[in-house]
């Protein structure tokens, strides 16, 4: 099956348009229809309202029919953005850790080998010597098309040297964007707060243990998420968990493995529950594979391999056991 390539900017676009000419058909229909004929001249303000008295009814009609074909338009664009947006945001974060770790990593091996210097240890002149960092520390990276679309993610440090703040932002030409931010505390402790392309708001309470060794940092993670919906009859959904990701400070590579359980409404409306499972791989050139399975009540679910970019999705009634996949393109 072929790649699907869709350009959700100009579906969005078509989107505005068509209610912007909505707009204009409904300022149309309401606007004056009662003339005199000294506005108009003799027999004009009958015609007027004849003229109303027979379109008014279409005029609605085609009001009604831009509006379905605006939110039809805007829905696919917010979907597909959706998903593109969830790609690129994690890809900006991954950029922005991989890069602080680092730079973080190159500074204490050259701090290191300072003091080897300065206690006479080492030969100062050793071609071999480990190089400084280039630059300061790294506090923002961003991603642009030269379009107007772009993808930014900043760091704010604390004394030590550790990240407090993290917020990474996407936006497009259209309007389109989402943005989440994310703090941290001395204490191990998080909060962040996350607005997606529909308007849904995550709240995400956790805390985080880092151990260090001298190739390997390791961060086991436990979280709680609450999804509010926009609207005042927004549902919201609830999400727990934890994960357990090894970082290789000499590699540059980086193993997650995320277990959850989400309870909410799903598509109709109805309480469910699922559970998930995703495991990520990343190394230091970007390369990335995140597999993904979520499994219903009733056993049955879906598996997702998302490999740098290309999705592909599999089906099966055993899920729970990870049997009987079934690709979706079949």
């Amino acid at each position: 099956m072929p790649d699907i390539a869709v350009d959700y900017e100009l579906l969005n676009q078509v989107a505005q348009k068509a209610r912007s000419l909505k707009d204009q058909v409904q300022h149309a229909r309401e606007s004056k229809q009662d003339y005199s004929d000294a506005e108009v001249g003799d027999g004009v303000p009958t015609a007027i309202r004849a003229y109303y008295g027979i379109w008014k009814g279409s005029f609605k009609r085609s009001e009604e029919k831009l509006e379905k074909l605006a939110n039809l338009y805007e829905g696919v664009a917010r979907g597909w953005a959706d998903w593109d947006f969830g790609l690129a945001g994690e890809a900006s974060k991954q950029e922005a850790s991989l890069a602080a770790d680092l730079y973080k990593t190159q500074k204490e091996i050259w701090d290191k080998w300072q003091e080897q210097v300065q206690a006479g240890n080492v030969d100062p002149n050793d071609p071999h010597a480990p190089k400084p960092p280039e630059g300061d520390r790294p506090t923002s990276w961003t991603t642009s098309d030269g379009n107007g679309n772009s993808t930014t993610t900043t760091y704010e440090y604390g004394a030590d040297g550790k990240p407090t703040k993290i917020t990474t932002t996407v936006t497009t030409s259209t309007g389109l964007t989402s943005k989440d931010v994310t703090n941290y505390h001395a204490d191990g402790t998080y909060d962040s707060s996350a607005t997606d392309v529909y308007g849904n708001v995550t709240t995400t309470t956790g805390k985080s243990v880092t151990t260090e060794t001298d190739e390997h940092k390791t961060t086991d993670d436990t979280f709680e998420s609450v999804t509010k919906a926009p609207g005042d009859d927004g549902g919201t959904s609830t999400t727990t968990g934890s994960s357990h990701s090894v970082y290789n400070t000499t590699t540059g590579h980086r193993d997650t493995t995320t277990t959850y359980t989400r309870t909410g409404p799903d598509d109709d409306g109805n309480e469910k529950t699922v559970k998930g499972t995703s495991s990520t791989s990343v190394d230091l050139n970007g390369h990335e594979v995140v597999t993904t399975i979520e499994v219903d009540e009733d056993g049955s679910g879906t598996k997702t391999v998302v490999t740098d970019g290309h999705t592909e999705k599999w089906t099966s009634e055993d899920a729970d056991g990870d049997t009987g996949w079934t690709s979706s393109d079949d």
